[in-house]
């Protein structure tokens, strides 16, 4: 769904993410800041979805199957504090491997909606 605040916008304003991980980061962001920080009008940079989008996404993949419970907790951890686990830190491989993997799957279908730049 699109913001319906971009309908007038330029769509070459709009500035699609790098990647899955920074969409990831951002909609954890603008979901702690709460409703009045994280609209697409009140940032200089122009994103091409809402943060629906992202959790939309999200429960897609939960829903087929490719996103587990340990893929989500990895996500909702690791994005709120917003960092990446890596074992230099202490973070287990396995923990790692779920991060990529989830960040993977998300990156598909990011990618299809126009969210992240291919």
């Amino acid at each position: 769904m699109r913001n319906k605040d971009l309908i007038n916008s330029n769509e070459s304003e709009m500035v699609p993410f790098l990647s899955a991980e920074e969409a990831w980061f951002w909609y954890c962001l603008c979901t702690q800041m709460g409703p009045n920080h994280s609209t697409n009008r009140k940032h200089k940079i122009v994103r091409p979805c809402e943060l629906s989008d992202i959790i939309i996404a999200v429960k897609k993949l939960v829903k087929i199957g490719q996103l587990r419970p340990a893929h989500i907790k990895v996500l909702a951890k690791y994005g709120f504090e917003q960092v990446p686990p890596h074992p230099h830190f202490g973070d287990s491989s396995k923990v790692c491997m779920l991060w990529q993997e989830a960040l993977g799957f998300l990156t598909t279908i990011l990618k299809q909606k126009g969210i992240v730049g291919t």
